[in-house]
């Protein structure tokens, strides 16, 4: 399992590789930080190579900020880990750093405007 859901990782990654900005790169790193466990500004910065002030700054000149692309991060895994009925909605919520179920199910609603289950029977339905 955890193959596969490194598979579905790497494919979001190569779909961020085409993005040549900042935000581009710091989606990459999050994505693979999120994986250790690591997902967050502190270990970005480490990985980009970047102050966190650096960081900050360039992201303000592509009107964005870390906590958007974070997010953006855990909801484009958040689609893609619930596609595989194997992995539990637990499991997903820790695989993208949320302490418990619930603050991912908030979360999840806020991204998609439904619970996660509403939308792995949904997605598991059209397939």
């Amino acid at each position: 399992m955890y193959r596969q859901l490194t598979e579905q990782a790497e494919k979001y990654l190569r779909s961020l590789y085409q993005q040549d900005d900042i935000a581009g790169e710091l989606k990459r790193k999050l994505a693979d930080l999120m994986a250790c466990g690591e997902a967050n500004a502190d270990a970005a910065c480490r990985a980009l190579l970047l102050s966190r002030r650096t960081l900050q700054r360039r992201l303000l000149a592509e009107k964005t900020s870390f906590q958007k692309i974070l997010q953006e991060v855990r909801a484009e895994l958040a689609v893609s880990y619930l596609s595989d009925e194997r992995v539990k909605a637990l499991e997903v919520a820790m695989l993208l750093g949320y302490s418990n179920i619930s603050s991912f199910t908030t979360a999840f609603k806020s991204w998609y405007n439904m619970p996660p289950a509403e939308y792995r029977q949904r997605f598991l339905t059209l397939s």
